[in-house]
């Protein structure tokens, strides 16, 4: 008699151990940026490197990459890579944010749309012309990519030749 429900109560409680604690798809925690389109959800920053979570690249746009430069109209050179992946750390700081995830790529590398709260951070990146819309994901951004490079915002200020190929124009 003991037997079978020791047995029931051990299936029961590995079936709760399974069960995530963020719903399906769905990750949480704290944030390392690795540069302007791609974070490390649970990670910790150690001598400029981020080390020790999931690798999380946020879906439907293409930041800069990190050593990219752009020239200003005023004939400097500004390290848009950079400023791309700083004010990604400046929107998230040292919040929790979650992720829905969307697809994982080869490498293992989790595709998905991160929130501080209620803001989609991947649209922040766009509408302040940190980064572009890249419409081999979605379409989802590219309005909040036009507004962006309407008013001059961000990197839009600049001269810079983006990597059309790689954002599906």
């Amino acid at each position: 008699m003991k037997k079978p429900v020791i047995l029931t109560a051990c299936l029961v409680a590995g079936l709760l151990a399974a069960v995530p604690s963020a719903g399906a798809g769905e990750l949480k925690g704290r944030a390392c940026v690795i540069d302007g389109e791609t974070l490390m959800l649970g990670g910790k920053r150690r001598h400029t490197k981020c080390e020790g979570g999931k690798i999380v690249k946020l879906w439907g746009i293409a930041a800069f990459k990190l050593n990219q430069t752009c020239e200003h109209g005023m004939g400097r050179t500004v390290m848009c890579g950079r400023y791309s992946a700083a004010m990604l750390q400046e929107k998230i700081k040292t919040a929790e944010i979650r992720c829905d995830e969307k697809a994982t790529t080869f490498g293992g590398i989790i595709v998905a749309e991160c929130f501080l709260g209620d803001d989609n951070i991947n649209q922040h990146m766009v509408e302040n012309g940190y980064a572009l819309a890249n419409r081999k994901d979605t379409e989802r951004y590219t309005g909040y990519e036009a507004r962006a490079k309407a008013g001059n915002k961000g990197m839009w200020t600049t001269r810079f030749t983006p990597p059309w190929d790689y954002i599906g124009r």
